[in-house]
């Protein structure tokens, strides 16, 4: 998977684009994608994420992640078993399938690293890794979807050492 990085106040340093490239390549081997794949990923402060939050979701807070997706799959569905749906998102200019978007704020990644007393490593490979598993359709919003997209999410970390324990 290709990860496209728009961090304009540099956030970011390259071995953390290196552990997230390691998130999203294990991401798609957990849901089973062959395919070509590419997702926009944007490094932000409080007050980009609450803006687009407000503007896009119309919920005027600051958040930890925001994902867009391209692809809206059917209920109980996910990419690995919707193929064509995502193939549908090749972009040839990219060569690969667009799987959307994916914001975070570094402010959050900060202080909830604090509070859960873990690495920042841990958290934005954490907070990537949940908007992947939202592009690909998973969700948390019902209490039954939460264990499916908790044991992705935790697989994908646990393969880069990203554990809770770490």
């Amino acid at each position: 998977m290709t990860l496209e990085f728009d961090d304009p106040h540099h956030l970011l340093s390259a071995q953390a684009r290196r552990m997230m490239q390691r998130c999203a390549d294990f991401a798609q081997q957990q849901e089973g994608l062959d395919r070509k794949l590419c997702v926009y990923v944007r490094i932000v402060d409080d007050e980009e994420i609450r803006r687009i939050n407000r503007e896009q979701r119309g919920k005027d807070a600051a958040t930890d992640v925001l994902s867009f997706p391209t692809v809206s799959y059917p209920a109980g569905r996910t990419a690995g078993t919707c193929p064509a749906l995502v193939r549908r998102e090749y972009d040839p200019e990219a060569d690969a399938c667009m799987l959307g978007d994916i914001v975070i704020s570094m402010d959050h990644v900060r202080a909830q690293a604090r509070e859960y007393g873990h690495s920042e490593q841990r958290e934005y490979g954490y907070l990537l890794t949940h908007g992947l598993f939202h592009l690909m359709g998973y969700d948390h919003v019902k209490e039954e979807d939460r264990p499916a997209m908790r044991a992705m999410e935790e697989k994908t970390l646990a393969r880069v050492g990203l554990t809770r324990e770490e």
